[in-house]
């Protein structure tokens, strides 16, 4: 094995990954606080939030539930490994984090033991929240940003998405549709110095396309996993075509 092979496989061996959810949103084509709205009963950012921790919970273990896992594999004749590695040796650790400006989602967050990070000028962009929560996780090796208006979007894309990202060996992990780039995106911390130059509502695009080389995608199963809710009349019409599909 070359020694550039083997620095691929192994460059994201316990590594640190921050989820940043981006929810500070002015939500001026939708007429009112689009992340307060209700989808099954639930509002999309709860939706977000519970989709990130899910990803947190259950495929990427945290280290303190790691011996169990191993316990239990170890007890079928299998080689211990926490639940979600993919390579022996690997330890994955994931940290969430909120970015806001509304007090119901600080609260919420703040209930589910998620740190929050106020973003006092939402008026600057998206830019403005991302720069934030990369503040708050200088000290991961990876971050991954989701918007909290793709109420569709599934815990199982993300974590193949996470997956993807982990066993490629690139420095960026973006969900598409027909090779379209959308949300979420993973960047590796040597991108984060040009994510920190972003300003306004150019997000984390603009990083990606300066370095195609090192970007893989990974293709949705369903294309409106990637569909964020700008208005509520595309609300609408997105859950009642959904409910409709799958009643069918």
């Amino acid at each position: 094995m070359s020694a550039g092979h083997k620095y691929m496989k192994n460059r994201y061996d316990n590594i640190k990954i921050g989820m940043i959810l981006l929810a500070a949103g002015c939500s001026r084509r939708f007429g009112s606080n689009k992340l307060l709205y209700e989808i099954e009963g639930k509002p999309m950012y709860l939706r977000a939030l519970e989709r990130l921790l899910e990803v947190q919970r259950i495929h990427f273990s945290p280290a303190e539930k790691a011996a169990d896992t191993q316990g239990r594999k170890s007890q079928r004749g299998k080689s211990a490994q926490p639940e979600g590695n993919r390579r022996t040796g690997e330890k994955i650790t994931i940290s969430i984090a909120v970015v806001t400006q509304y007090e119901e989602i600080r609260r919420t967050a703040a209930q589910m033991e998620i740190p929050v990070i106020l973003n006092p000028h939402p008026e600057e962009g998206i830019a403005s929240s991302m720069k934030l929560g990369l503040a708050g996780f200088s000290d991961t090796g990876a971050c991954l940003f989701s918007v909290a208006d793709q109420p569709w979007l599934k815990a199982e894309t993300v974590m193949k998405l996470v997956k993807l990202f982990l066993d490629s060996g690139k420095g960026i992990a973006c969900l598409s549709e027909n090779g379209v780039p959308g949300n979420p995106c993973i960047f590796s911390r040597k991108y984060y110095p040009e994510l920190m130059e972003l300003t306004g509502d150019r997000g984390g695009k603009r990083v990606l396309n300066k370095h195609p080389e090192d970007t893989v995608f990974l293709e949705a199963e369903d294309g409106r996993e990637l569909k964020d809710v700008d208005c509520l009349e595309s609300g609408i019409q997105e859950y009642s075509h959904k409910n409709t599909q799958e009643h069918r």
